[in-house]
């Protein structure tokens, strides 16, 4: 096994780790794969962002029976009419494999591989988006904006029209206050990089085009430490998620070190009673429990409205995901709610 990084090289990957497989015909394959799973995974765990070739003489084994996440790209025979000489990537269709003449007197077939891979930034475009920057200072101004404001004017005998027009305003301050910033993400992005190693990027860019050696040394210096702390801080966070009670976050925190990713679905028709129902489905246990007199003495010092916004927000988000003001809007509650609560107590 042997680990290089060639000069040019798509930048989701770090290096290339090629390893060189021979097992007897003889042998005993599970023993064998069992230990070249073992290598393989040790590797792994230490190089995550490298790309991964092995290739050799298998004979009658099949690493797929080890390691399904890896794919083979030799389907021409190799040796006779068997395939015995395999090539294997993580990467779906990565080679295109054509048989050339053997080398010298040898009984197996020579192979060129053609690199079929696309790069990320060439198969994805970047992506654009506008997000709302949450603040200290966006969020004392917007309990100020909450504690000027005549709730009065809102109150109405039916509770579901006072709870949209509660919504609609809190959603028009949120609009006002919270600053937008434009993101653009492109698809081989690293999620630890952040504002600060963009920063460092262009200082070192702009070092190398204006010649000054001692100022790109700087620079380079400068990027390095940025990137470090950087991935530092993006590892603190992922580790952050068990040390608290948030199971989801946990969950979060289990796919992004296992880079799981699952297709989510959404609610193709959504009803008005929706929030209730799912209230009621998730508290059918809860009667004449501790936790019910414990909920209902907080409703009793918490206003009706606040109550439901604070309970519905989190289930409608994550049935709808597509509605990303939601979570804008359980922000602003949560960080205002006692403003919210002593103006709309009625």
């Amino acid at each position: 096994m042997i680990r290089c990084r060639p000069y040019y090289i798509p930048r989701e990957f770090t290096s290339v780790v090629i390893t060189a497989v021979y097992i007897p015909p003889h042998a005993d394959t599970n023993q064998a794969l069992d230990e070249l799973h073992a290598v393989i995974d040790r590797t792994e765990t230490s190089r995550p962002e490298a790309a991964f070739i092995v290739a050799g003489d298998f004979n009658n084994a099949k690493m797929r029976k080890v390691l399904p996440r890896y794919h083979q790209h030799i389907s021409c025979p190799t040796r006779g009419a068997n395939t015995l000489d395999h090539v294997y990537t993580p990467f779906r269709d990565a080679y295109k494999a054509l048989p050339r003449p053997p080398f010298g007197k040898s009984d197996h077939v020579s192979v060129l591989l053609l690199p079929s891979y696309r790069q990320k930034l060439k198969r994805d475009r970047p992506v654009t988006r506008t997000i709302q920057r949450w603040t200290d200072q966006s969020d004392s101004a917007l309990r100020d904006c909450f504690s000027i404001t005549e709730w009065c004017v809102f109150q109405d005998d039916n509770i579901n029209t006072y709870t949209d027009a509660v919504i609609c305003y809190i959603s028009k301050c949120i609009d006002d206050v919270v600053p937008r910033i434009t993101v653009r993400t492109f698809p081989n992005q690293k999620p630890w990089i952040n504002g600060d190693v963009h920063a460092k990027l262009k200082a070192r860019t702009d070092a190398y085009i204006s010649g000054d050696l001692e100022e790109y040394r700087k620079s380079r210096y400068a990027l390095r430490s940025a990137i470090s702390s950087a991935k530092r801080l993006y590892r603190d966070k992922v580790e952050s998620h068990y040390k608290g009670s948030n199971t989801r976050n946990m969950w979060a925190g289990l796919k992004t070190i296992s880079d799981y990713k699952a297709k989510t679905s959404s609610a193709d028709v959504v009803s008005a009673s929706l929030p209730e129902d799912l209230n009621t489905f998730y508290a059918r246990f809860e009667s004449n429990s501790p936790a019910v007199e414990m909920q209902e003495a907080q409703e009793d010092r918490c206003p009706p409205v606040i109550t439901q916004l604070l309970v519905f927000f989190k289930p409608i988000k994550k049935i709808l995901p597509e509605f990303d003001n939601l979570g804008h809007l359980y922000h602003a509650v949560k960080k205002s709610l006692n403003h919210l609560a002593l103006c709309m107590t009625s």
